[in-house]
Formats: structure tokens, sequence, C-alpha cells
């Protein structure tokens, strides 16, 4: 995690960088080689400018763009992620989507308990 974080992403540093193999750029695309042609970015998307430092595109990003991505953060993990501090590690599993909706339904049901016991208060 980078110092450059906020609201709208959280920069990670280290790791590997991507090797993209040469191509033409596609008409509507930069000449890096980590450009697309514009795509939705869904929140929490992790999107790899240059192929150097991830990018994980938080609740106050942009919707779309021109990088390539290679994977999302579930729902359920955003607010972890928002709230991890500069230069903290930071590990990705690989989900299926059966196994994010159980994790969203367990995280709703963690928000209404809270909820619940604030209000008792």
């Amino acid at each position: 995690m980078a110092s450059e974080s906020d609201r709208t992403g959280y920069r990670l540093r280290g790791g590997m960088p991507l090797q993209f193999q040469p191509r033409e750029a596609p008409f509507g695309a930069g000449d890096d080689p980590s450009n697309i042609v514009d795509a939705g970015y869904p929140i929490g998307s992790i999107q790899l400018p240059a192929g150097k430092e991830a990018i994980i595109l938080l609740r106050d990003a942009v919707s779309g763009g021109g990088y390539a991505m290679v994977g999302t953060v579930i729902s359920a993990d955003l607010d972890v992620v928002a709230q991890l501090q500069p230069n903290q590690g930071i590990t990705f599993a690989a989900v299926d989507m059966q196994e994010a909706l159980q994790a969203r339904q367990q995280y709703q049901a963690g928000l209404q308990q809270l909820r619940k016991a604030v209000q008792a208060c």
C-alpha cells in the first residue's frame, strides 16, 4: 500500500511488473501496452497502469477508462482495503461468485447487528 492512496483508489507497491506482448495499439486506446479500449470499471477493480503498480479503485473512483484490469476486490472486503495504512501488506485470494455472495451476505448481517447494537445505546 502506498501513501498516495485515498478515497479514489489505493496504489499498491512491490510485486512483479507485468510483461506485455508487443502489439499495435487498438483504435481508441493509448500507446502504453496496458491501455485497452475504454471499459467500465466496477468498484473494487484492480487496474495496472503500465503494468507496474496496481491500483484498487474505491467508491469515489472513475467508472470507466482504458487500463487493463486483472481482478476485482469483492464488496465484502472493500471497507477493509479502504482502512489499510500506508505500507501495510495485502494478500489476494481467488474466490468464485458463490463465495463472494456468501461473504457479502455475512458482511451485511454483521453490519445489521452493529446497527441494532448502536440503536440500543
